[in-house]
């Protein structure tokens, strides 16, 4: 692999749902999945993981807890991707959709839109919703099929992040 990008992830929770945008550009539009982006130059990931879920879905989260860590490679690209997977059960402010996230949704754990989302969540999001920390290392032949994948839980988040050295 030639370079690295690394990226941030938050999923909200309140009384067993979990709130989920849909992606409306870029890599992903079209499917549904946790609020987040790329880690901009001298931010910390804490920091990134807080800017993108407000600039995302207006929301500000006071306890965000990181629980694990997704490497996703490609064959057709020549970067992996990193990406920091945190939640949050203490938030403020006003949801609202916005241009790329809409609509914005509470979803039961039960009735999350697996067949909406990238192929890998139905692999790592169960122990994301169960606070457990984990690792994902997720290999993609094309943009919906996955070569290989590889998840791990683990007893703290320092163990699970080995991954993202």
């Amino acid at each position: 692999m030639a370079t690295r990008k690394l990226f941030t992830l938050v999923f909200l929770k309140r009384q067993g749902s979990v709130l989920l945008g849909l992606k409306t550009r870029g890599l992903g539009k079209g499917l549904w999945n946790g609020f987040g982006g790329k880690i901009e130059d001298g931010e910390s990931v804490v920091n990134c993981a807080r800017r993108e879920l407000r600039e995302e879905c207006g929301l500000m989260a006071s306890d965000l807890k990181q629980l694990g860590v997704v490497k996703y490679e490609a064959d057709f690209e020549e970067c992996a991707s990193i990406v920091h997977v945190f939640t949050s059960s203490k938030f403020e402010g006003e949801e609202k959709a916005s241009e790329e996230m809409n609509p914005i949704k509470w979803y039961k754990y039960h009735d999350i839109p697996y067949m909406q989302m990238w192929p890998d969540s139905v692999s790592w999001y169960p122990l994301m919703l169960q606070e457990k920390f984990f690792s994902a290392h997720v290999i993609y032949s094309t943009e919906s099929t996955i070569r290989e994948s590889i998840i791990q839980e683990y007893g703290s988040i320092n163990n699970a992040l080995k991954l993202a050295q």
